[in-house]
C-alpha cells in the first residue's frame, strides 16, 4: 500500500479590497495623501486571479449610534459621514456608497471585529469569505488582529511621522496590491507598470516579465520636441519617440524606480528630418496657412497649448 502524500492547500484568491479612510487614505485635514487618487484609479482596473474585477469598499469606525440603534439614527450618522467623504474628493471612487461604504454603526461593532467586515461584504453583495479579503489600514494592531484572528490579508500604510508599515507612498500601493491579488496577471502587470512609468512621463506600450514575479521589460513612448529649421511653424513640434525600461520587481511586488533609456540626439535629429519630409510632401494636416495634399499626420494641441504630431486615422472605403 502506497503511503498517503500530503497535499498542499489551494491558495486563497482575494476577491475584495477593503480600505480604511482616516490616516490611511486621508490625513487629519481630511485631504488625500499624495498619489491616493492616482492609486485608486489604477486599483480600480485590477482583476482577481480568475480574471474578474477586484471589488473594493470603505470600512470606517464612525459615531456609534446610542442604544437603541434605530434605522433613523444609523441613517443620520451615515449622512454625516458622507458629508466628510464628499470633502475629501474621494467619494466617486466608492459609488454607490450604499453598497461600497460601511460604518461600524451599520454593524454595531468597531474594527477589527469580524462583524463589521462581514457587514461590509453583505452591503457590497460580494460572495466572499473574510479570508478572501485584503484590508488596508494604518493601524498596526488592526493589521495584526485581522491576520491572526480573521485570516484576512492586510497591508499597513505608514502615514507621515510614523514608523514601520508595508508602504509609505500610495504610488507604491497598486503594485503591492496586485502582487497580493494576482501577481502575474497580465492586465494587472500592465496597469501597475503603466502607472509607474506614467510618473516619468512615459506612455506604456508593452510590459512583460521574463518569469513569474520577475523583473519587467517595458516599451513605451515619450513626447519630445524636435527641430525643423526649414519649417518655422513646426519648430518645437512634439513627436512620439520609443523608449525602453528595465523595471526591477521586489519579492512583494514593489517596483523600483525605472531608469528609462531616453532617445539619443541622433534619434531626435532623425525624427526632425522625418517631420520635415512629411511637411515637404504635404502630409501634415492642421498647419496654419497650409493645405495638406495627402495628410497622413495631423497636429493636435493639448489643453496646455503643446502641439503634437499624431498619425491620422484611416478609414477603408
Amino acid at each position: 500500500m502506497l503511503p498517503l502524500q500530503a497535499t498542499q492547500p489551494e491558495p486563497v484568491m482575494i476577491k475584495v479590497l477593503m480600505f480604511d479612510l482616516g490616516d490611511t487614505l486621508v490625513g487629519a485635514d481630511r485631504q488625500p495623501f499624495p498619489h491616493v487618487r492616482d492609486a485608486l484609479a489604477v486599483i480600480g482596473q485590477l482583476k482577481t486571479a480568475a480574471g474578474k474585477p477586484l471589488r473594493s469598499c470603505l470600512v470606517s469606525d464612525f459615531d456609534h449610534a446610542a442604544p437603541p440603534a434605530t434605522a433613523a439614527k444609523v441613517a443620520a450618522i451615515f449622512a454625516r459621514y458622507l458629508t466628510l467623504l464628499d470633502a475629501t474628493g474621494l467619494r466617486a471612487f466608492f459609488e454607490p456608497v450604499q453598497k461600497r461604504v460601511t460604518l461600524s454603526t451599520h454593524a454595531g461593532a468597531p474594527k477589527p471585529d469580524a462583524a463589521v467586515f462581514a457587514k461590509a461584504l453583505r452591503r457590497l453583495g460580494a460572495r466572499a469569505t473574510l479570508a478572501e479579503c485584503l484590508f488596508i489600514t494604518e493601524n498596526k494592531a488592526h493589521v495584526r488582529a485581522v491576520r491572526k484572528h480573521l485570516q484576512m490579508h492586510a497591508l499597513q500604510f505608514r502615514p507621515p511621522g510614523a514608523t514601520g508599515g508595508d508602504f509609505a507612498d500610495w504610488a507604491d500601493a497598486p503594485a503591492l496590491i496586485a502582487h497580493e491579488v494576482a501577481p502575474d496577471h497580465a492586465d494587472n502587470l500592465h496597469a501597475v507598470v503603466k502607472a509607474h512609468l506614467g510618473f516619468q512621463g512615459v506612455e506604456l506600450v508593452t510590459a512583460k516579465a521574463a518569469k513569474a514575479g520577475g523583473d519587467v521589460e517595458a516599451a513605451g513612448r515619450v513626447w519630445c520636441p524636435v527641430s525643423v529649421p526649414a519649417c518655422p511653424d513646426l519648430e518645437g513640434l512634439q513627436v512620439a519617440m520609443p523608449v525602453t525600461s528595465h523595471i526591477a520587481r521586489g519579492p512583494r511586488g514593489k517596483l523600483s524606480p525605472a531608469p528609462v533609456v531616453a532617445p539619443s540626439a541622433d534619434d531626435l535629429a532623425e525624427a526632425g528630418a522625418f517631420v520635415q519630409s512629411l511637411a515637404h510632401h504635404g502630409q501634415i494636416g492642421g498647419r496654419a496657412g497650409t493645405k495638406a495634399l495627402h495628410p497622413t499626420h495631423c497636429i493636435k494641441t493639448d489643453a496646455s497649448g503643446v502641439k503634437r504630431l499624431v498619425r491620422s486615422r484611416f478609414s477603408a472605403v
